[in-house]
């Protein structure tokens, strides 16, 4: 990890509230913290007051999921239960946020009554266009070694249910650190990186784990005219 992460993604925070045209929602894919202690959700939050629109978050490998519920209780709509799924509108947007985190471990998964759950979410059919956010992709990035250590339980149960679903879908996770896109069983998804190291392109099968390199952050700014349509931007910001 970077050593000046906090400014880091201060700087990525402060292009992301000064962008004009505004930004209506910001989605954050997980591991918003390295550690998860009070302390850490504390510095969290201070670095995201800079953003006045509703901000969606999962939490990643790094994230404990006590300390990430506390932090975002107030804002984010966490479902019964241990897990810290939900469902949420931005408008004419519907999310389903996943949890994916496995205590101690890297790899993540879902287990089978979030599988049902989000069975049911997605049979109720909508015109809206419904975006799932997870840190762990189910989805490859062609990078061996880290799509290795991506979503693992669950994986053959989610991947059918997608591969069914008739809605306007799109799948937003993180966990992999660089910015990549692809279409799977014909959902857009996609990965926008992180501002705490960035791997390199390594795409030779069974290659060792990339090692980081010095490249600009990038996220991803979605216009979406109408669920059917959507247009993505790459956004770089030199940290």
């Amino acid at each position: 990890m970077r050593p000046d992460i906090v400014q880091a993604t201060r700087k990525v925070i402060a292009d992301i509230a000064n962008f004009s045209p505004r930004i209506d929602a910001v989605m954050i894919t997980g591991d918003l913290a390295d550690g998860g202690t009070a302390k850490d959700y504390a510095l969290v939050k201070d670095i995201l007051s800079p953003i006045d629109v509703p901000v969606f978050a999962v939490p990643g490998n790094h994230d404990a999921r006590e300390g990430f519920r506390v932090a975002f209780e107030d804002t984010l709509p966490f479902g019964p239960g241990p897990k810290l799924d939900y469902e949420a509108f931005c408008g004419d947007l519907r999310i389903i946020a996943l949890d994916t985190l496995i205590e101690d471990q890297v790899t993540g998964g879902l287990d089978d009554s979030q599988i049902d759950w989000l069975a049911e979410r997605l049979a109720e059919l909508t015109d809206r266009l419904t975006l799932v956010l997870m840190h762990h992709p189910a989805f490859p990035s062609t990078i061996t070694t880290l799509d290795q250590m991506a979503l693992k339980d669950g994986h053959s149960k989610f991947e059918k249910l997608i591969a069914q679903y008739a809605g306007p879908l799109r799948i937003l996770s993180g966990h992999i650190h660089r910015p990549y896109q692809t279409l799977w069983n014909g959902v857009w998804c996609a990965v926008s990186g992180g501002p705490s190291f960035q791997h390199a392109l390594k795409m030779t099968h069974n290659a060792p784990e990339p090692s980081n390199v010095d490249e600009p952050f990038a996220y991803f700014i979605h216009r979406i005219e109408e669920a059917a349509a959507m247009t993505v931007h790459t956004r770089y910001v030199a940290l």
